[in-house]
This record gives structure tokens, C-alpha cells and sequence, in this order.
């Protein structure tokens, strides 16, 4: 069940993309119907396979219903800076009680399932977490304003963040942990020389607290892909 529940997340996270990519800025109608047809053809493909390749019960199909259905209503109702973090962090939650709920499928396509829905949480999903933890982060310190313009200067980390935190999950899917602690001590050591120009340490810190949030995040995905 957990690799339905990934997999059906990741899918309905990429729905308001295609839908502003098909629909662009047209009428609230019209999006809606988008967003609704969409969340209308995850419930099938859930279904679907919970129903054959997956081979589970009937919780499995309120899984494949409530999953896309609960994603597309919270995206659409809850305000925009919170959602996207806020449905990363319940997805987290329910990945953990299916994992201690609900014994692995174990297949090769539950697998398979699992790391696709687990690839695309770790992109734009995960960069809005990233995003909030750092907004939180800021707002604890007096001088706030002044970590704004080292944002700019980091921007390359919303291209960054997600390529690093899939690459941690597929090498540790492979097996590869070596491999693993290279990137994590590569990414330090590229961004050392810009960090170490960094007087006051804010680059630093900002630098520390988003690479770990995005560790983090690899590392549930690995754990969640690992009890598919």
C-alpha cells in the first residue's frame, strides 16, 4: 500500500502543473474541470492497480480514491505558501502508517511504483518544504531582511536540490551508500569557496539548514521506498 500511496501522490502533486501547462490562465471553470478530470483518472489508475498488478484489498482501493482526491481538494482550498509542504508533511504520515499497518507488496512493480512517486515528491514538492523550513528559519532571526539577497545568490539550489536528493535515492536504491556520502561531501566542497567569503555566516547557515532539510527528505524517501 505505501507504494500506491507514493506513487498516487507524486501523480496528483504534477496535476496543477499540467493543468496551468494545458489550461494556462483561462477561467476558474475551466481549471476546475481540469483539476477534476485529472483527479477522475488517478482514482482509475489506482484502482487499477491496487485491483490487479498491486493485488491488494479493499483498503488499498479507498487508498487509490481518498489519496488523489484528498491531494487536488487541499491544493485547491488551502492557501498556496502552506500547501504544498503541508500535503509533503501528511504524505510522510501516511506512508508511516502504511508502512506499520500494512505489510510490503514486495513486487518488482510495487518497487517500481514506489521510486517513480518518490522521484517526483523529491522535485517541486519537496522544494516548497525546503522553502518553508528556510522562511521559518529566517523569521527566527532579527536581521532577516538582509538574508533576502542570498537567496538570489543561491537560487541554482531549486535545480540543485532535487537532482541531489534523487540521485541520493536511486544510488541508495542501488545499494550504493558510498556513493551517497561522495555527493553529500562533494556538494559541501563546491560550495565551500562561496561560503567561506561569507563573513557574518548567514550563506553558511542558510547553506547547512536547507542541505540538511533536503537530506532529510532523501533519506524518508529511501526508507519509504525501501518498505514498498
Amino acid at each position: 500500500m505505501t507504494a500506491l500511496v507514493l506513487l498516487l501522490a507524486g501523480l496528483a502533486s504534477a496535476l496543477p502543473v499540467l493543468e496551468r501547462r494545458l489550461v494556462g490562465e483561462g477561467s476558474s471553470a475551466r481549471r476546475a474541470a481540469a483539476v477534476a478530470a485529472g483527479t477522475g483518472a488517478l482514482v482509475v489508475v489506482g484502482i487499477l492497480l491496487a485491483r490487479g498488478p498491486l493485488g491488494l484489498s479493499a483498503a488499498g482501493v479507498a487508498v487509490a480514491i481518498a489519496v488523489p482526491v484528498a491531494w487536488s481538494a487541499w491544493d485547491a482550498l488551502a492557501p498556496a505558501e502552506w500547501s504544498g509542504p503541508v500535503s509533503l508533511v501528511a504524505i510522510v504520515v501516511a506512508v508511516g502508517a502504511c508502512a506499520v499497518l500494512a505489510a510490503p507488496v514486495g513486487t518488482s512493480v510495487a518497487r517500481a511504483c514506489a521510486v517513480v512517486g518518490a522521484v517526483i515528491l523529491l522535485g517541486v514538492p519537496a522544494n516548497g518544504l525546503v522553502s518553508a523550513v528556510l522562511e521559518l528559519a529566517r523569521g527566527s532571526q532579527s536581521s532577516a531582511g538582509a538574508l533576502r539577497p542570498l537567496v538570489a545568490a543561491m537560487r541554482g539550489g531549486r535545480w540543485i536540490g532535487p537532482l541531489e536528493r534523487i540521485l541520493i535515492l536511486l544510488l541508495a536504491a542501488a545499494g550504493a551508500q558510498a556513493a551517497v556520502a561522495a555527493v553529500i561531501a562533494a556538494k559541501g566542497v563546491i560550495r565551500f569557496p562561496e561560503i567561506n567569503k561569507d563573513q557574518d555566516g548567514r550563506k553558511a547557515e542558510e547553506f547547512l539548514i536547507g542541505s540538511m532539510t533536503s537530506w532529510i527528505l532523501a533519506a524518508l524517501a529511501v526508507a519509504a521506498v525501501s518498505v514498498a
